[in-house]
């Protein structure tokens, strides 16, 4: 090796420690907002999930059934991490549910793709299986090819709605019949799109590809509770 190449080498060594070091300190800093939540909330923590895990949740929604296929393919080991989960006792509300937020990670295509996902299950919730995400223009175009949308066109707030959202599902007049005016107006106002899958008595919410920071958590429960209390 080149005398002159030494030293580069081990700046380029020391710089590598620092980063890992780095990386380190800052996933030991999120954990610790997690556990601190966690504790403020009564909730339970785990840094990881795994396969059974995976296994209650829903495999009809979209979102599961992408990560299952990769397990399948060995592609993705370990898809769930910063798992939060508590129930309506634990929280002190007046519905009973059980409820999980957790980062959830999948092969695809495009790459791997992380996004924080907000899970209920609930005896109240009775609904058909259904996806809805925002709407962008290759759906559009995928419409008009004949792929399912359903519309609402009743009023401009509903017309709006329809403008934002891809709506999919098995049983389209049960769909309808769940995405009252009061439904359609919550997500026709909500600035920021999110993708919601409901299945019997599972409901999930989540930003496509965004990973939610700990100190955000507590505002990402309130508004997945709020979209839990449209459908029960």
């Amino acid at each position: 090796m080149s005398p002159l190449l030494i030293p580069l080498a081990i700046i380029l060594i020391l710089v590598g420690v620092l980063f890992l070091r780095t990386m380190w300190k800052w996933q030991e800093q999120q954990l610790k907002k997690f556990k601190d939540f966690a504790e403020q909330m009564g909730m339970e923590f785990s840094a990881n999930g795994d396969s059974a895990l995976l296994n209650q949740l829903d495999p009809t929604f979209d979102l599961f059934s992408k990560a299952e296929r990769a397990f399948e393919l060995g592609l993705l080991r370990t898809g769930i991490t910063n798992v939060l989960h508590g129930d309506s006792e634990q929280l002190g509300y007046g519905e009973e549910f059980e409820v999980r937020t957790l980062d959830f990670t999948y092969q695809s295509g495009k790459g791997t793709i992380s996004q924080t996902v907000i899970c209920f299950r609930s005896s109240q919730l009775s609904l058909p299986d259904f996806s809805m995400r925002p709407e962008y223009f290759f759906h559009k175009i995928g419409s008009k090819l004949g792929s399912q949308d359903i519309d609402f066109e009743s009023h401009p707030t509903a017309a709006e709605f329809s403008k934002k959202y891809l709506l999919r599902g098995e049983g389209e007049q049960k769909i309808r019949a769940l995405f009252t005016d009061k439904v359609l107006t919550f997500f026709a106002a909500n600035p920021d799109e999110v993708c919601v899958e409901g299945s019997g008595d599972q409901l999930i919410l989540y930003r496509d590809g965004k990973i939610i920071e700990p100190e955000d958590i507590p505002a990402f429960m309130k508004e997945g509770f709020e979209v839990f209390r449209l459908f029960t």
